[in-house]
């Protein structure tokens, strides 16, 4: 018997919205190592000067790749999550069919409110 993970739908397949989100993280890292590569090339503020001449460059790359690869990589989801249309695809096609939830306000019997009407000076 095959144990299910927590990531697994029924079928085996993993969520719409991880893969969603998955995609995103990939492209955000991408773009993330893209740039971080793009400062070293062109020689940014002296900074590949300053990689060159270091005993251990490999630290400093470490964390410009890493911290580069976190914040494109978060910015990217964050877009993602923001641009998702609100209804889901199939809820649109139910809405056509069902009734509101609550009346409309026009449907709502008006009631005049005594305290509203005073004025206070």
């Amino acid at each position: 018997m095959r144990e299910h993970g927590p990531f697994d739908d029924d079928d085996g397949r993993i969520p719409p919205l991880l893969r969603f989100l998955g995609l995103h993280l990939i492209l955000g890292a991408a773009v993330g190592i893209a740039i971080a590569s793009l400062i070293i090339l062109i020689n940014l503020a002296g900074l590949k000067d300053l990689l060159v001449e270091t005993r251990e460059p490999f630290i400093a790359l470490l964390l410009l790749y890493s911290f580069n690869v976190i914040t494109f990589s978060s910015v990217s989801m964050g877009i993602g999550i923001m641009t998702l249309p609100f209804d889901p695809p199939d809820s649109r096609i139910d809405a056509e069919n069902r009734e509101p939830p609550h009346p409309r306000p026009s449907d709502r019997p008006v009631r005049r409110d005594r305290h509203r009407d005073q004025r206070y000076d």
